[in-house]
């Protein structure tokens, strides 16, 4: 036998072997739908966390971001 022979009777074996588990599952009936519609909810939607306040920026802060911007700059000239 030569490999494409082979190869086309293993795709045969395994085409019929899915279609065989396919129509055994349609047959169930008690499969369930892969997507499950749920019932409307007539609660109303969940609050959004509430968010923490900002801290304000501090003196050393600025003056940290001045200072790296600056390096920043001398590097990109």
């Amino acid at each position: 036998m030569t490999p494409q022979l082979l190869i086309f009777l293993g795709a045969i074996v395994y085409l019929s072997w899915a279609l065989v588990r396919y129509l055994k599952s349609r047959n169930n009936p008690d499969d369930r739908p892969f997507i499950e519609v749920l019932d409307d909810i007539t609660e109303p939607a969940a609050q959004p966390p509430k968010q923490k306040p900002q801290r304000k920026e501090s003196d050393g802060d600025r003056e940290w971001r001045k200072r790296i911007k600056a390096e920043i700059e001398d590097l990109t000239k």
